[in-house]
């Protein structure tokens, strides 16, 4: 049943999230021609400012479509368990369980294909310049030669990876857990939502901060260094940890309000 769920989400967001995905080629594409036409053109001219509104355009682009996918997955996400939909879900011989995993594995993936896009994006546009390509290049061979002797840093390169994945999926049951807390409430369901949002959110910072605080404390009596910065670095132990929690409380918290507390009204 979870994989029908899940194949029944896939066709329901793939068309629109596709499209949006897409969009981030042919922008990459359009902005790296007209960074060679900038690069090519020796003055100032109506090439060039066309060259300059691709690029601000590129960069509006990728900007609409990370926000847009988090807006539309949000959107389905409400509508399909708590909205007219969710009337037919909800009488589904389903498991709640299944039900919650399936749009979380989903929105997930949407979001992990959009920032990858993204991220390559970026990074292509900066080598579009020769120079600047064969310089990555070079530098991707030596750290590839660096890291092959050093099996702990590439360990803490794959665990820095699947904590980012857990942290994805934390974000994502993060909204679901939000979304969910306030259809508890009788009137104004998206507002007290979106109150819950901020005050986890609020929340987090202030647990962040005293841990940071508290670790910063330990090392400064443990060390005579003045610069700490190397110490907070590539601390993905604290991401995984972090992404592991607040996974399993916002799923929880999910689980609980749909299968207890379940108010469509």
């Amino acid at each position: 049943m979870l994989g029908k769920l899940m194949k029944y989400e896939w066709k329901a967001t793939w068309k629109l999230l596709l499209a949006a995905n897409l969009l981030t080629v042919v922008m990459t594409v359009l902005a790296v021609c007209m960074v060679n036409v900038m690069r090519d053109s020796g003055d100032y001219g109506m090439v060039d400012f066309v060259a300059v509104m691709v690029i601000l355009t590129y960069v509006l682009s990728m900007f609409a479509v990370y926000v847009g996918t988090a807006i539309y997955l949000i959107h389905r996400f409400y509508t399909s368990t708590y909205g007219d939909q969710g009337y037919l879900l909800h009488t589904l011989p389903v498991d709640t369980h299944h039900i919650i995993i399936a749009k979380t594995l989903v929105s997930a993936i949407w979001v992990g294909i959009s920032v990858v896009l993204i991220y390559l994006s970026v990074v292509i546009l900066f080598a579009s310049s020769e120079d600047v390509f064969f310089s990555m290049m070079e530098g991707m061979m030596e750290t590839i030669e660096f890291l092959s002797g050093e099996e702990i840093r590439v360990f803490s390169m794959i665990m820095t990876l699947v904590a980012g994945v857990f942290s994805i999926f934390a974000r994502v049951l993060k909204i679901g857990a939000c979304i969910s807390l306030g259809q508890l409430s009788s009137n104004h369901k998206l507002m007290v939502s979106f109150a819950w949002y901020v005050g986890i959110y609020l929340v987090g910072c202030m647990l962040q901060g005293m841990y940071y605080a508290f670790r910063w404390a330990l090392y400064s009596q443990s060390s005579h260094q003045v610069d700490y910065l190397p110490y907070f670095n590539n601390q993905w132990e604290t991401t995984l940890l972090a992404g592991i929690i607040s996974c399993v409380v916002f799923y929880i918290l999910t689980w609980y309000v749909m299968s207890r507390k379940l108010n469509l009204d």
